[in-house]
């Protein structure tokens, strides 16, 4: 047998069939390969290959005996090397490509379980990622897991905003920015962390950075407030004319950074709009800051400022309620201001909402844990407003 003879053209399905075969077989010459459906030309062409007549439509071939038979004959090299020179290009070992493909796939991921590692939410997060395909998709998966990583382990923060952190865990100050990679997968693993689903907006994105104590910018979110003054400068004067008018006011960060509060006597803290609201059209004044539900860095920023005040928290009866004034109580200092067992009991009235979730024992009344668990049910603070106000000069 020459190579020549093997350039039959007679030959060329049958090579596309066992180059097909080999590559889906990881290069080995095993087992049988069956073709069907030769004319006369391709039976003679494979007789003559075969060493032995052909005469139906259908034959099958034993791969090792071929092998063996070639690399004998010739003058080549065995099944592969016939193969590769027949169809003029190297085969494919293709389940070491998968494989290998697969390993560079999963290196990323193995790399943020090997930094990651210890983590509670580590397992969810990375299902997560897969789902999402977030890192396929990525340039450079492996950096910005390292740089994801580097972020993770320095939050939450406290008063950092989201350039310092893109800084000490990217190394530039555009490392976290919105739309990269590295920001996606922290804020994914914060989501994992909460057991929130991902945000999808960029206001949900701002707030899932802000209750890890990162901060976005100084002008995006706002702390609302009623009859809150400031010392001086003109943010203290717009303060100052507000709260002669009774009306609220939107402080942001930046207004933070160039006024210093008045610290009055009394501060109501309340979690819903409306309870601000109402303080304001009743004419009281006695200041309000509303947390508009969890509080996000500038309310925060906010209640430190008025340390020295009685602050005053009322919230939702609810778990997420409760769980906002034990945050509340713990980083601001504020105090339950009716938001005992009598207080719910007081709302129940036209109570239909269910509570959901794990009950959050409120740490500073045991009785109102008993009551919401025999009551089953939500109130939140416009339910009880009456009641509110009846307490605010």
């Amino acid at each position: 047998m020459s190579a020549g003879w093997l350039d039959d053209p007679a030959l060329r399905r049958v090579w596309q069939v066992l180059r097909e075969r080999l590559e889906a077989r990881g290069l080995r010459a095993e087992g049988r390969v069956v073709l069907h459906g030769l004319n006369r030309e391709e039976r003679h062409a494979v007789a003559g290959l075969l060493g032995r007549s052909v005469v139906r439509e259908r034959i099958g071939i034993d791969l090792a005996g071929l092998d063996a038979d070639l690399e004998a004959r010739s003058g080549i090299g065995g099944l592969v090397a016939v193969v590769e020179h027949a169809t003029g290009a190297p085969l494919r070992d293709r389940p070491s490509d998968r494989a290998r493909h697969a390993a560079q796939r999963d290196a990323p991921v193995e790399l943020a379980r090997t930094l990651l590692a210890g983590k509670p939410w580590l397992e969810t997060w990375i299902q997560d990622i897969r789902r999402s395909g977030v890192l396929s998709r990525a340039t450079d998966a492996t950096a910005a897991v390292r740089t994801a990583a580097a972020a993770l382990s320095r939050l939450p923060g406290r008063e950092l905003s989201r350039t310092e952190l893109a800084v000490a865990a990217g190394g530039h100050a555009h490392a976290l920015d919105d739309g990269s990679t590295a920001a996606a997968l922290v804020l994914r693993a914060l989501a994992a962390q909460a057991g929130d689903p991902v945000p999808t907006t960029a206001s949900g994105r701002r707030d899932l950075w802000e209750l890890s104590g990162v901060r976005v910018d100084l002008v995006s979110t706002t702390c609302l407030a009623l009859g809150l003054r400031g010392r001086t400068g003109p943010v203290a004067a717009r303060l100052d004319l507000a709260a002669d008018a009774g009306d609220p006011v939107h402080l942001t960060p930046w207004d933070l950074r160039r006024c210093v509060l008045r610290v009055p006597d009394t501060v109501l803290v309340c979690e819903n709009p409306r309870v601000l609201e109402a303080v304001a059209e009743r004419g009281a004044r006695t200041p309000v800051v509303c947390t508009s539900g969890q509080p996000a860095l500038v309310v925060l920023d906010v209640l430190a400022a008025l340390r020295g005040a009685d602050l005053r928290y009322h919230g939702d009866f609810d778990g997420a309620g409760v769980a906002i004034a034990h945050r509340l109580i713990a980083s601001a200092g504020v105090t339950p201001w009716r938001m005992a067992a009598a207080d719910y009991e007081r709302g129940l009235a036209g109570a239909t909402l269910p509570l959901v979730g794990a009950p959050v024992e409120p740490a500073w009344d045991p009785e109102l844990g008993a009551a919401m668990r025999h009551h089953g049910l939500a109130v939140h603070e416009e339910a009880v407003l009456p009641h509110l106000l009846d307490g605010i000069t």
